[in-house]
């Protein structure tokens, strides 16, 4: 039976071995690549700010340690005078005006150290996407079918800058900020007692050790885990971006249980990256309890020996203390060092590839092209499959201002030729000259200036129609914009939209249809005014009057040029000055049509194919612009038609979406992060709860204990209580290592979990939505699969990176609370009534967060979706030297962030810097508190010093936590808009239980006085009172101009789009009725614009039917006239299609398409124009073979297939039991062939007779 997988999981089964391999040299460029290639982009002023922002780290760094010297210059004051309460207040009073100093010195501090690393991270980031984006623009065409994915970019412009930007931004300060504690208190431990100091070098090299075993164990987990992100990002955008195609074929739950896959290989290797995680922090802890426990010790040995006062063993120590702690702090900052290391990899593994075509290489520019091109024994074959030769020795010269026409069966190479004459690929042998001059001498961007091409398959950018014409020539007036569009027999359909050639067309064109599309793409190359024109089945998309307009169009436009053409259509090439056959990659015969009629076999039979000159042989009314590209056709039918169901069905779904929004409000959307986890989790949650609060009891026990210690050195046994208390440190150390690995471990497991359960709810949930909602601006391919990818990985990292910590925090406070309570309840309360300072500037830096952290996000994902578009139309990029447009269009969207972080960067800044003065303003006040009660006996100094440490020392926890709820608050608010997703009600519910469930349809098909319009356009009517009935086994075609509503009745009947008004029945039922998913499996669907996945053509062939033998695989493949062409591949049927399809030409994806749909034996089949893209012999074959589909299955409940066409060729149509001719939305004209063609005046007649004189 043939695998059901589907997308990116056949790839990498099909390619496991060298996959393997990539991830293996992966984890080894990582570890290679060094942390300062990401300021590599930094110029002065970053410089500047990220000196400021040192020096702002460095000093708030130093601040902790400073304290605590005044802490032991405290306990020295009260060492010296333990006899004389008199002269201790004295003494301390001299203390507390440096610990007030001390308390304002971190306000200009913490505003540089947020600040400028904030700002600065910003302004690099901004270089280093243009940066990513310019070099993936300007690869060769080839690195687009083997190294640069679409999945790659997007991943690449989105989760690999986010880290980065956190890395070398905030991150990067707190790390600083952390050193500069460790450094300093070193340096005040040498200064106050050098013996303890020393030991410093046994300490540092341990924790040392520690940490590259850590990071050496990350970065190969990061490294790995990145390839595992591509690849799921990859499948996501694979599947939005043919999300049609999906929904046709039925293919969610196959593409659910791949991503599903993806995501369990994810979790496997994230269960021991929290493994890892939890024991390396552990050993952090257990080496800086162990450590104290000896440097105490040693303490006591120095102050015993009169070489040291026991204030300043305890300033030593403590300073000893809080940097090594400060070490632990800076851990998770490693860990960001090691993800952006290995995303930077990913990042400048693109910018730093050399293009094999470069811009770069400055060639030669003449004076001037006149068109003459000689091919000259070129052998060539694609990058992604060099073992299969497409072109073997082609050779063909073109006299300037002749037009030369490619005829041949579809794969033979003439796309490969044109793509070739552009330089998108160089030949592996062979040359090819224009004027002379060998194009690789040439001035690449003055060739591709020189060079219009108009493809097959038309694709627009974003933007307005105006900018996409202007592509041609930028500098263009808007006369001649105008007269362009005239001559592409655009300017009529453009004036009658409302912004007319203000119009935005959507990402890649989706709100027009495929005539609307190639005529835009026409207007676009005659503006570009090249001496050498390249048309690639250029009227394809056209209908016959539309094709006769742009023909003569095109044939005043290619007069005094050179013009290659492609077609398949006999009456497009008859009047070509030379025509090339070409076969099997060469070119066979040459000359003109009347010569060749009488000279070439080949050529003979592919006219008599297509019978020229006969009526019964025209190919009629084409498809349209509706019809032309019915996978964007439906794409704009379901924006415009979502929203006009919404606002029919508004009054009746207002009360339930009312009741649905109060529930959500009511639920606190911290409790949905725990994102779909079973007993088991929860339990695993309590457990490492449980693991994070006694670990917290680390900071409160040596907060007492040290208070303690200081004491004992003035005791007479001071060793032997010392050497107790260091025993208690030791056991203290080891039970946090097992505490430590408990919470990060399960948390870790955990957070991994609910993202995954996150990620495939909302990959479920966005394929549950009907195909309207996936044209929405805000819904483009780039924005929802970062949505699925980027935004879903922030659950993991609140559960797994913020939530334990905060457990962890609040267990400190909570213990620190009770024992300062028992200790000193007096000194307690002073200390409680200080705490709002802490908690008030932890939630104004929240609030600062949360605003700066959505916007930035929001803005960044137009240029995800820039670079997406960019990817998916690199060849019309190349072809019009658009780079530098595109360019300019992500400099303009990162002007926004730029200037909004500016403001969010200083205010951030002041806060941050306010903030720490509360904190250091608490500390002084404690001290002088204690003070007073030390002066009025109401308490002693070592108790009122030791409640006031427990809290000096939990400070951090306190810190910590007013730093990670801002930064969960943050996140939370990224999260609505996944949770928006989440709890959309789709207004087609694609798998109603209750809804009918026939094993087999039969196929009657009746609409009744169907209604329709898009929302965005409702002026125009594409369906007005549409009414027509079709009983099973029936086949009828659907003809008319452009605009007639074709397409729009293909795309109701699959329930892409519900009618305004009217019904739509099959089999006496209304469709609203069936179970959609049901229905769809047997409704079959050919397009125009064939879409694959990137996996084999056998699962490509497979995708959508449960079960399929090897004998049934062929046996359509045969019928789709494909079997041969397979077979003769090095890897037959498990050969990989690339992107798309993109190793495939477009009559052999049309052919694969076509073999797809047979195997699904459908009861309906809908063909929009399914053969537009086939030479005339593989047309004939799969006419052939979709009539003996008539004759089959006539047993048991299997009936005739009901076929619904709408095609350009008569030859496909001419059979049709009921033709229907459409203009304006309504019926004209309807009845068979003979019928209509009898009636002189009407519709179908001129059409015919129009076509019929184009090809006489």
């Amino acid at each position: 039976m043939a695998s059901r997988t589907h997308g990116l999981v056949q790839v990498e089964e099909k390619n496991r071995e060298g996959t393997e391999e990539e991830k293996k040299d992966g984890e080894d460029a990582n570890r290679a690549f060094p942390f300062y290639m990401l300021l590599r982009y930094a110029d002065t002023l970053d410089w500047t700010l990220m000196a400021l922002g040192t020096l702002g780290s460095i000093v708030h760094g130093m601040a902790q340690p400073v304290g605590y010297l005044l802490l032991g210059k405290a306990l020295n004051a009260f060492g010296d005078n333990i006899n004389d309460i008199d002269g201790m207040v004295k003494a301390l009073e001299k203390v507390i005006p440096f610990v007030w100093y001390m308390a304002f010195a971190p306000f200009p501090a913490g505003v540089l150290e947020i600040g400028c690393w904030m700002y600065a991270s910003e302004r690099q980031m901004a270089r280093l996407r243009l940066a990513f984006l310019r070099a993936m623009l300007s690869q060769e065409i080839g690195a687009f079918d083997t190294d640069i994915t679409s999945g790659k970019i997007i991943s690449g412009m989105s989760y690999h800058m986010s880290i980065i930007q956190d890395a070398i931004g905030e991150k990067l300060g707190h790390f600083l900020s952390s050193f500069a504690t460790f450094f300093s208190g070193i340096l005040i431990a040498a200064i106050c007692c050098w013996e303890v100091s020393l030991l410093t070098f046994v300490v540092a090299p341990t924790i040392l050790v520690i940490g590259a075993t850590y990071t050496r164990k990350m970065i190969a987990i990061s490294a790995t885990k990145m390839l595992y992100i591509s690849e799921a990002t990859s499948m996501v955008e694979q599947t939005i971006s043919q999300v049609k195609t999906v929904f046709a074929f039925v293919g969610e739950n196959s593409a659910i249980k791949s991503f599903s896959e993806c995501l369990d290989k994810q979790f496997s290797l994230s269960k021991g990256e929290a493994l890892i995680k939890g024991v390396g922090t552990g050993m952090f802890q257990t080496v800086t309890f162990c450590a104290w426990a000896l440097i105490i010790w040693i303490g006591a040995v120095a102050v015993t020996s009169r070489k040291a006062k026991g204030g300043d063993v305890i300033a030593a120590v403590m300073s000893i203390l809080f940097g090594s702690v400060s070490l632990t702090f800076a851990a998770p900052d490693i860990q960001i060092f090691n993800q952006a290391k290995a995303a930077g990899y990913e990042v400048f593994k693109v910018i730093q590839r050399k293009p094999t075509i470069s811009y770069d290489s400055k060639g030669k520019e003449v004076e001037k092209i006149s068109g003459d091109i000689d091919i000259r024994h070129v052998y060539f074959a694609y990058p992604s499959r060099p073992e299969k030769s497409i072109l073997q020795g082609f050779s063909l010269s073109i006299p300037a201002g002749k037009t030369v026409a490619l005829v041949g069966s579809s794969g033979c190479g003439k796309s490969t030729v044109i793509c070739l004459v552009q330089r998108f690929y160089d030949p592996l042998k062979g040359e090819i000259f224009i004027d002379d001059h060998n194009i690789k001498d040439l001035d690449l961007k003055f060739l591709r200036k020189n060079i219009g091409a108009v493809s097959q398959e038309p694709s627009l950018f974003s933007g307005t129609i105006k900018d996409n014409i202007k592509l041609g020539y930028m500098d263009a007036s808007d006369q001649q914009i105008h007269d362009a569009a005239t001559m592409a027999n655009a300017h009529t359909f453009i004036s009658q939209l409302p912004n007319q050639y203000s119009t935005e067309v959507g990402q890649r064109g989706v709100q027009l249809s495929g005539g609307q599309k190639q005529r835009i793409a026409i207007a676009r190359a005659i503006l570009k005014n090249p001496p050498i024109l390249l048309l690639d089945e250029a009227t394809s998309a056209l209908d016959s009057e539309s094709e006769k307009l742009v023909q003569d169009a095109l044939e005043r436009a290619m007069q005094g040029r050179t013009v290659v053409l492609i077609a398949h259509r006999m009456s497009t090439i008859v009047n070509a000055d030379i025509i090339a056959v070409v076969e099997n990659g060469q070119v066979t015969e040459t000359g003109t049509h009347s010569s060749l009629l009488d000279s070439s076999n080949f050529y003979n039979n592919l006219f008599s194919i297509q019978n020229i000159g006969q009526i019964r042989d025209s190919r009629t009314t084409e498809t349209t612009e509706e019809s032309a590209t019915p996978d964007k056709q439906f794409s704009t039918l379901d924006i415009e038609l979502k929203e006009e169901t919404r606002e029919l069905d508004g009054h009746r779904t207002e009360s339930l979406e009312q009741v649905e929004l109060q529930r959500r409000e009511n639920t606190s959307m911290f409790f949905r992060i725990w994102f779909g986890l079973r007993k088991r989790e929860l339990a695993n949650v309590a457990t490492g709860s449980i693991a994070a609060a006694f670990a917290g009891v680390s900071k409160p026990f040596f907060g007492f204990f040290i208070i303690t210690v200081g004491v004992a050195y003035y005791q007479k046994d001071a060793k032997q209580l010392v050497g107790k208390y260091s025993i208690i440190f030791a056991l203290i150390g080891l039970l946090a290592l097992f505490m430590h690995t408990l919470q990060h471990y399960f948390y870790g497991v955990v957070g991994e979990k609910a993202m995954a359960n996150l990620r495939k709810a909302l990959y479920s949930g966005i394929l549950r939505n009907e195909v309207g909602w996936f044209e929405k601006p805000e819904n483009n391919v780039g924005s929802l699969t970062s949505r699925v990818i980027n935004d879903t990985s922030i659950v993991k990292t609140i559960i797994s990176d913020r939530m334990s910590v905060i457990v962890q925090c609040i267990s400190s406070i909570l213990i620190a609370t009770v024992v300062s309570m028992v200790v000193n309840w007096r000194m307690a309360l002073v200390a409680w009534a200080v705490m709002p300072c802490h908690f008030i500037g932890g939630l104004i830096q929240a609030k600062s967060a949360k605003g700066f952290a959505s916007d930035s996000a929001a803005t960044h994902r137009e240029v995800v979706a820039l670079a997406s578009e960019s990817a998916a139309n690199i060849q019309n990029i190349a072809s019009f030297c658009h780079e530098e447009h595109i360019l300019r269009k992500a400099r303009i969207s990162l002007e926004k962030p730029m200037k909004r972080s500016m403001k969010e960067s200083i205010k951030y800044g002041i806060i941050q810097g306010f903030s720490l003065c509360l904190w250091n303003i608490a500390h002084a006040v404690a001290l002088w508190y204690t003070t007073i009660l030390v002066d009025r006996k109401q308490a002693s100094f070592e108790n009122g010093i030791r409640a006031y440490q427990i809290f000096s020392l939990t400070v951090p926890s306190i810190t910590e936590l007013w730093t990670l709820i801002p930064s969960v608050i943050s996140a939370i608010n990224l999260l609505t808009p996944v949770f928006e997703t989440l709890d959309r009600r789709t207004e087609i519910e694609p798998e109603k239980p209750e809804g009918l469930q026939l094993e087999r349809i039969k196929g009657k098909i009746e609409f009744q006085n169907v209604k329709f319009n898009y929302p965005l356009r409702p002026e125009v009517i594409v369906l007005n009172n549409f009414s027509l009935q079709i009983e099973p086994g029936t086949k009828v075609a659907i003809v008319g101009p452009s605009g007639a509503g074709k397409s729009s009745v293909l795309a109701i009947l699959l329930m892409f789009y519900v009618p305004l008004e009217g019904r739509v029945l099959i089999d006496d039922n209304n469709i609203k009725e069936y179970n959609l998913k049901m229905l769809r499996k047997q409704i079959g669907l050919v397009q125009q614009e064939p879409l694959l996945f990137s996996s084999s053509i056998r699962n490509n062939i497979c995708y959508g039917t449960e079960q399929a033998s090897e004998t049934e695989i062929m046996e359509v493949s045969r019928q789709a006239n494909i079997h041969e062409f397979i077979s003769n591949l090095p890897d037959g049927y498990d050969t990989v299609v690339g992107e798309k399809g993109c190793q495939l030409s477009g009559g052999q994806k049309q052919r694969i398409a076509i073999a797809r749909t047979l195997l699904k034996k459908p009861a309906i089949l809908l063909m929009d124009e399914a053969t537009s893209a086939l030479d005339g012999e593989s047309e004939r074959i799969i006419v052939k073979a979709l009539e003996s589909l008539n004759q089959k299955g006539n047993d048991g409940l299997v009936s005739r297939i009901t076929r619904i066409t709408v095609a350009h060729r008569l030859s496909t149509i001419i059979s049709s039991d009921l033709i229907v001719v459409m203009d304006r939305g309504e019926i004209v004209e309807s009845g068979s062939h003979s019928t209509l063609i009898s009636i002189s005046e009407g519709v179908y007649s001129r059409l015919c007779n129009l076509q019929n004189a184009m090809e006489m």
